[in-house]
C-alpha cells in the first residue's frame, strides 16, 4: 500500500479516450512526462486527480470498473466519459483516504524562498510547504488564480530526498535543508516556482558559453584530475 495520486487524463489527439493511471508525483508533472513522448502530437490535460492512501488499489478498482471500455489490455486508455471516471475516482478516494492517523509533518519554505529568490518567484504564489508523509515527500504550492486559491503537489526529483516509512522531524529538517541549498538554476529544473520568461532567462544566463554551467563543469573536471593525481602520487589503487 502506498500513498500517491490517481488521475484522469485527456489528450486532444484522442478526444473519445481518457487515460486512468497512478503516480507518486503530482499528476500535472506526470502529464508533462507523458506529453514529452515523440509519438504524442498534443499535450495531456489533467481532468481530475485525487491523493489516496493506496494508489495501486484505487487504480486497480478504476481499471476493473471500466474494463469493458478498455481499448487495449496492457494500456491505460478507455472509451469512457470523463464525468463517469471522475465520479468513480471520487467514490474510491473516499474508501482509500490518505490515512489521517499517519504522521504528517510540514516545513514552511515560503519565507525562505521569497527572501532568497525575491526577484524570481512567481508573485501569484502565496504558500510553499514541504510535506513529509510515510514513504513520500512533496512540495505543496498554493497560488492565487483570480480570487481563488489553487494548490498543487510535486515530489522533488532529487535522488537524495529521504522518504522513510515513519517520518521524523529530523528527516523533514534534512530534506528542507537540501532544498534550501539549491540555487535558482536547480529550482527551474525541479519545480515550477518561477514564471516561464524568468525561468528561460535564468537558463540562458547559466547555459551560455563560458557561463556558470561551463565553469562548474570545468571545476568538477579539475577536482577529478586533482584527486586522480593525488592517488597516483600516493600509489593508492
Amino acid at each position: 500500500m502506498s500513498i500517491g495520486f490517481v488521475y484522469v487524463l485527456l489528450n486532444p489527439a484522442f478526444p473519445r479516450q481518457i487515460k486512468i493511471g497512478r503516480s507518486r508525483v503530482e499528476s500535472q508533472k506526470r502529464a508533462k512526462e507523458l506529453s514529452r513522448q515523440t509519438g504524442v502530437p498534443h499535450d495531456f490535460i489533467v481532468l481530475y486527480d485525487e491523493m489516496v492512501g493506496d494508489n495501486e488499489e484505487v487504480e486497480r478498482l478504476m481499471h476493473e470498473r471500466f474494463a469493458d471500455d478498455r481499448i487495449t489490455r496492457n494500456k491505460e486508455f478507455f472509451y469512457t466519459k470523463p464525468k463517469d471516471a471522475i465520479r468513480a475516482l471520487r467514490e474510491f478516494a473516499t474508501r482509500f483516504p490518505a490515512n489521517p492517523s499517519d504522521p504528517v509533518l510540514h516545513a514552511d519554505l515560503m519565507e525562505y524562498l521569497s527572501s532568497r529568490f525575491s526577484e524570481y518567484l512567481d508573485p501569484n504564489i502565496t504558500d510553499i510547504c514541504l510535506v513529509q508523509l510515510p514513504d513520500i515527500c512533496y512540495l505543496e504550492v498554493t497560488r492565487l488564480a483570480g480570487k481563488k486559491k489553487h494548490t498543487t503537489r510535486e515530489q522533488p526529483p532529487l535522488w537524495d530526498i529521504e522518504t522513510p516509512a515513519t517520518p521524523t522531524f529530523a528527516v523533514l529538517e534534512a530534506n528542507a535543508t537540501k532544498l534550501k541549498s539549491l540555487n535558482e538554476y536547480d529550482w527551474i529544473m525541479i519545480a515550477n516556482l518561477f514564471p516561464g520568461d524568468i525561468a528561460q532567462r535564468i537558463a540562458d544566463e547559466w547555459e551560455r558559453p563560458a557561463g556558470t554551467v561551463d565553469k562548474l563543469r570545468v571545476n568538477a573536471e579539475e577536482r577529478r584530475r586533482t584527486r586522480k593525481t593525488s592517488k597516483e602520487e600516493l600509489d593508492i589503487p
